[in-house]
């Protein structure tokens, strides 16, 4: 298991709330949840492909009941754009629209749109996390972290992980050895430097988007109790689950 505290709170956040989506694409759940600029949104998916299962189990080290995640992937979101779908989104991700093409310049960041997580079918779970800090302090801090692969090297995790999602020899789970997954460590980083802790439970820099859901449900007790009075807000849908026990018992998580 990862080194991962426990909060001290038996009650999930009474400002990050369940969802339910009634109709249309993810963008249609997405839209209600968005504010503006003074905050960052941090997109939390789920998806069901190869290689979302992979991370999703990949994550159970994350969990004290070492169940599979129900998310994959998280990407930041940009200043909104007219139509949502063209709204820019700033990740890391494992599976990249247009290919990798020649990550080094950007220290593997990659941009896209937000319309690319529209499929309900591929991404049946979702979630919206505000982080409060403004949007152009982070963006500000991953200009940075595009030219600072001395600070953190994208590309070493992009290849720990491409490796071990596609069973290239005997790769291991890289959480175990202490590297995030990828798109999480970025936006742990650049928000990390705007002065928000976005993953207080863990006791390393093993960012992954299961750190961040627990952040987000279930430590608003130690974020109402920092100097900035401050909390992560937003609203998730879970309606895939790899574990049949929480098929019963969603709520419970």
């Amino acid at each position: 298991m990862l080194n991962i505290r426990t909060s001290k709170t038996d009650t999930p956040s009474p400002t990050f709330v369940e969802a339910e989506r009634k109709r249309g694409d993810n963008l249609a759940w997405i839209e209600p949840h968005l504010r503006g600029d003074d905050v960052t949104h941090l997109l939390l998916l789920g998806g069901v492909g190869p290689v979302d299962f992979r991370l999703r189990v990949a994550q159970s080290h994350a969990r004290a009941d070492l169940t599979p995640s129900h998310w994959s992937h998280v990407a930041l979101l940009g200043a909104r754009s007219e139509q949502l779908g063209n709204t820019p989104i700033f990740e890391i991700s494992l599976t990249p629209e247009n290919g990798f093409g020649y990550p080094p310049p950007t220290n593997a960041v990659q941009q896209s749109t937000l319309k690319r997580y529209r499929n309900v079918r591929r991404y049946p779970n979702i979630a919206i996390i505000r982080v409060p800090v403004p949007l152009a302090e982070v963006q500000g801090h991953l200009k940075r972290f595009v030219g600072q692969r001395a600070v953190l090297d994208a590309l070493e995790l992009l290849m720990l992980w491409l490796s071990f999602v596609w069973g290239v020899n005997r790769a291991g789970n890289p959480l175990l050895e202490g590297h995030g997954i990828p798109s999480a460590t970025m936006i742990e980083y650049v928000v990390a430097a705007a002065g928000f802790d976005l993953t207080p439970g863990l006791a390393s820099r093993s960012s992954c988007p299961e750190a961040l859901w627990q952040s987000a449900r279930w430590w608003h007790e130690f974020y109402g109790g920092d100097s900035q009075g401050k909390t992560l807000e937003g609203a998730w849908c879970l309606t895939h689950f790899l574990s049949a026990e929480y098929d019963q018992q969603p709520l419970s998580l």
